[in-house]
């Protein structure tokens, strides 16, 4: 701003010499030669002061622009504290409604999972009314124990294919998660599990047993001998997840074989 009053003065002053440079006449009707001097040199730097007025102009125009470019910033800044101010409002507001959620008190929870039974099944109505609507508390420590041991206190004569071998003496059953009244392991936790089951059956007769989870077959043993009654034992690894169902069955038998109570047992524990 001080170059442009700057150029202005000089204009003025130069709009002044102009005039003094114009043709003056003496009383004796000849040209005054200081005023010639004068003209001379006002023409010669014509062209300069020519620029100057240019640039004097061009320069009031950058100041209008400048001045417009100020505004518009003012203006903007404005209308950005104002949203600002907004978002405030908005942030606060949303605060404010944002429901409080209670945490929960609980370290257990209640799983109930029905069994998946296989169609055609093996005493269904036993399977279904022992693990139907099982609830079972699960302990959430991770070093917690979870095993069972249960034994055939009386014979199973000649018994049905799909028949749930009734392990009815339970001796061991860390956690309650084995159902002596339905022979049924429920899963309680997620992890790697180990099942073990012997079937003892009289001389001269077979018996084939299955390790079931959820009505799949996961395991499968064959008692017999021509002379003696027969013993056999195997055991599975598999994984569970809450509420998956295990159990023990036969699958094939002959006419007239029996499942002696002794050495009759299941057992299972979880590996991790």
């Amino acid at each position: 701003m001080a170059q442009w009053f700057v150029l202005t003065a000089c204009i003025l002053i130069l709009d002044v010499s102009f005039g003094l440079a114009s043709p003056s006449m003496v009383g004796d009707g000849s040209t005054d030669p200081v005023l010639l001097q004068v003209q001379r040199i006002l023409l010669k730097h014509e062209a300069q002061i020519e620029a100057l007025q240019k640039e004097n102009i061009r320069l009031a125009e950058k100041s209008s622009t400048l001045e417009g470019e100020v505004k518009f910033l003012q203006e903007k800044t404005v209308s950005l504290e104002e949203k600002i101010v907004t978002l405030e409002d908005k942030i606060t507001s949303l605060e404010q409604d944002q429901p409080k959620h209670e945490k929960p008190t609980a370290d257990k929870e209640e799983i109930t999972r029905p069994c998946r039974e296989e169609s055609g099944g093996i005493g269904e109505s036993r399977l279904t009314d022992g693990v139907k609507k099982i609830s079972k508390r699960v302990d959430t420590s991770t070093d917690s124990v979870i095993a069972f041991h249960a034994i055939l206190t009386h014979t199973v004569t000649d018994p049905g294919n799909h028949h749930v071998v009734d392990f009815n003496k339970t001796v061991t059953n860390i956690g309650s998660h084995f159902n002596s009244q339905t022979s049924v392991f429920i899963c309680p936790e997620v992890g790697v599990y180990k099942f073990s089951w012997t079937i003892s059956t009289n001389s001269n007769h077979y018996i084939v047993t299955e390790l079931v989870r959820n009505g799949e077959v996961i395991g499968t043993i064959r008692s017999a001998d021509a002379d003696y009654a027969s013993t056999s034992s195997a055991s599975a690894i598999t994984m569970l997840v809450p509420g998956d169902s295990v159990w023990v069955r036969v699958t094939a038998h002959k006419g007239g074989a029996d499942i002696q109570k002794t050495l009759t047992m299941f057992n299972g524990f979880r590996l991790q």
